[in-house]
């Protein structure tokens, strides 16, 4: 097997290998992108870095959550402060809580996001969620609605009219797009598209005023859940991974099979590529043997060819032959005269001189078409007919009795 050119090798390594990791980029993209949206730290346009630097601006504390919602909870209900806030100013500084969705998510998908909902209603905090799924409506995709914010832009046709309302804070003639609902002690926002105040609208002043005061009218302390988006902290990633030994197996539990698959193939690929290997020692092919007498021979054929000399080819094969048959009559390999051997050749053939004398005395060939057909004659004589039977033959015997 040939091997690579050394100047070539890391070329084409190079190339495989920046292939190899655009195609895990294109897997690994979509799935990435889909879990930043919604983040405060993600800077892209379905990002809400903008939104929490503007809270910081007007010096509002806004804190970010990496964990569980339900060590939340429980962090609320030991702590000396959270007491006095859940049982004797409940209704008067409650904590709130905002959830933004990667994207639209309905019903069941929101209760396995949030499979904390429930407790942290129950404890009587405020949540506002935003990306809630509901039909789509005849209203136009992008148009601008009033609000007690401020004009707000919103880009989607899906609206809520399907259930009781505590308020409305964003609507039209085709339904809500911010509404409240009352669930127990707790109480519920909910807006019907992801990106009410995404870093794209970051020119709409009225999208991010309204959210904000979404987030901060009940006056008690704000938490955005970053958790949500794939964010740990060190206490996080210890409880969910085991410690360090158990990261492996955490890893390879959560990576889709897929991603895998592809990452053991690229590895592969590139080990067999850099040891140039057909998974197996290189064996080199042995060198092949020249005949230097045939080469020769090959060579003289294709110049007496070229020149036309087929009297001279004609002359030196028939004294080859006339000394090979000389031979093999066992006369020897001192040339003798024609007729000596015309005479052995007619007692131990049975076959005319005549045809021997044409064959080893050829008159000048014409052409090379005659030069063939006397090449064909002169063949038989490496394969001679073999003399007729003249011996008697004896009668066949019978049994005795019969006649």
């Amino acid at each position: 097997m040939r091997s690579l050119p050394l100047n070539r090798r890391p070329l084409i390594l190079a190339l495989l290998a920046l292939a190899l990791l655009l195609g895990l980029l294109l897997v690994t993209a979509p799935a990435t992108s889909r879990s930043d949206s919604g983040s405060t730290w993600h800077r892209g346009p379905a990002g809400y870095s903008a939104w929490f630097a503007s809270l910081e601006q007007q010096g509002i504390t806004v804190q970010r959550w990496q964990r569980p919602v339900a060590d939340l909870i429980e962090q609320l209900g030991k702590t000396e402060e959270a007491t006095v806030t859940l049982i004797q100013n409940r209704s008067a500084n409650p904590e709130t809580l905002v959830a933004v969705l990667p994207g639209f998510t309905d019903e069941p998908g929101l209760s396995a996001l949030l499979p904390w909902m429930p407790d942290w209603i129950a404890a009587g905090h405020r949540l506002v969620v935003l990306g809630v799924k509901v039909p789509a409506t005849a209203a136009p995709f992008s148009q601008t609605l009033t609000s007690d914010a401020g004009p707000v832009q919103i880009d989607t046709r899906r609206r809520y009219s399907q259930g009781p309302q505590l308020g409305v804070a964003l609507e039209d003639g085709y339904g809500a797009v911010v509404w409240q609902q009352t669930f127990g002690p707790g109480q519920v926002t909910m807006v019907a598209t992801p990106h009410l105040a995404a870093n794209a609208y970051r020119e709409q002043s009225g999208n991010f005023a309204l959210l904000t005061e979404l987030a901060t009218s009940a006056g008690g302390r704000v938490w955005v859940d970053e958790y949500l988006h794939g964010y740990r902290d060190e206490a996080a990633i210890a409880s969910e991974g085991g410690g360090n030994d158990a990261s492996w197996l955490t890893y390879l539990a959560r990576t889709p099979l897929a991603v895998v698959v592809l990452q053991a193939l690229a590895v592969t690929l590139l080990a067999l590529l850099a040891l140039n290997r057909r998974l197996g020692r290189r064996q080199t092919l042995p060198a092949p043997q020249v005949d230097n007498s045939q080469a020769y021979i090959q060579a003289l054929a294709g110049v007496l060819h070229k020149a036309g000399s087929h009297d001279f080819v004609v002359q030196t094969l028939s004294q080859a032959e006339r000394l090979r048959l000389q031979k093999a009559l066992g006369l020897g390999s001192t040339p003798l005269p024609m007729e000596q051997l015309q005479a052995a050749w007619c007692e131990q053939t049975a076959q005319p001189a005549t045809d021997l004398a044409a064959m080893l005395n050829p008159p000048t060939t014409g052409g090379e078409s005659q030069l063939r057909d006397w090449l064909k004659r002169l063949q038989s004589l490496h394969y001679p007919k073999a003399p007729p039977n003249t011996a008697p033959q004896t009668p066949q015997e019978t049994p005795a009795g019969h006649e």
